[in-house]
């Protein structure tokens, strides 16, 4: 009767083991599933430089990841447990949390940019804050202190250019003056090196005075011009023709010797151009033609 009983038990004790051993292989299946997403996590956190921060609603440190330690305003051991008020200033323990609170009330992203002292150093940050359940947001802060040094450089260098600039425009105008001796004669005297702006700002400002004051003669004076070539002279013919156009006389003084010279070397037309050694001379010749 015993044999018979062992038999019949035999077969389904069986059975339980192999249950047993099939519930043991899924468990070592999904134990080794999870080891393998650890691992990768972990590999994934060594690979990240940013911080990683889980904080609730008060904005109480409740997890840091192991990344970007030299980034952190303090060490993680620091500020785990703690709010941002308890270990940032006011100000900016004010301007994190409504950050925080803006991503949990409209259940969605919310990106900052702002700077701290980490590291020994001033750092920036672009921080997204997204929230994980009602009232806990997980930020990740990346260091974008590259881009902003490059940022404050490239404005601060377009702020100098912009002074040097207007330096330069102040100093053109400064250099070519319109200076009236009475109400029907204006001189302008040009001074030091001519180029093609000097000279197209020359022959605007000339030609605004002229045209606005209804000056009757204009005075440009080279004695003060180091170099008057080809170009030039033929510019400052130009800028005559253009006066007589609105009605004035031109005359010309502080013509050197050489400059008289390149002038016949360029065949310029003077016809109706008046020239005179001094800008004295210059002024007593224009006075006498208006009375």
């Amino acid at each position: 009767m015993r044999d018979n009983a062992d038999q019949d038990e035999s077969p389904s004790l069986r059975a339980e083991v192999e249950v047993l051993r099939a519930r043991l292989a899924a468990a070592e299946a999904e134990l080794a599933g999870a080891l393998a997403a650890e691992a990768e996590l972990r590999a994934m956190f060594t690979a990240m430089t940013d911080v990683v921060i889980v904080m609730n609603g008060e904005g109480r440190y409740l997890k840091i990841a192991p990344t970007g330690a030299d980034l952190l305003y303090k060490p993680s051991h620091e500020l785990l447990g703690k709010t941002l008020h308890e270990v940032m200033p006011p100000e900016m323990a004010d301007f994190l949390l409504s950050h925080v609170r803006a991503a949990l009330e409209s259940k969605g992203l919310v990106t900052v940019e702002y700077n701290l002292p980490a590291g020994g150093r001033e750092a920036f940050f672009s921080t997204n804050i997204t929230p994980m359940s009602d009232d806990v947001v997980i930020a990740v802060a990346r260091d974008i202190t590259d881009r902003k040094r490059a940022e404050q450089a490239l404005a601060e260098g377009m702020r100098r250019q912009a002074v040097i600039e207007a330096q330069e425009a102040a100093l053109s105008a400064l250099s070519t003056p319109l200076i009236p001796v009475t109400d029907e004669i204006v001189v302008m005297p040009l001074i030091g090196v001519l180029d093609a702006q000097r000279v197209r700002q020359a022959m605007e400002t000339l030609l605004r005075g002229v045209n606005e004051r209804g000056a009757r003669t204009a005075i440009l004076d080279i004695t003060g011009i180091s170099v008057v070539d080809t170009q030039v002279a033929d510019a400052l013919v130009q800028a005559a023709r253009a006066v007589q156009l609105l009605g004035a006389k031109v005359v010309l003084t502080g013509v050197r010797r050489d400059v008289a010279q390149t002038l016949v070397e360029i065949h310029a037309d003077l016809g109706g151009i008046v020239t005179r050694s001094t800008v004295q001379s210059g002024i007593a010749f224009a006075m006498a033609a208006a009375r």
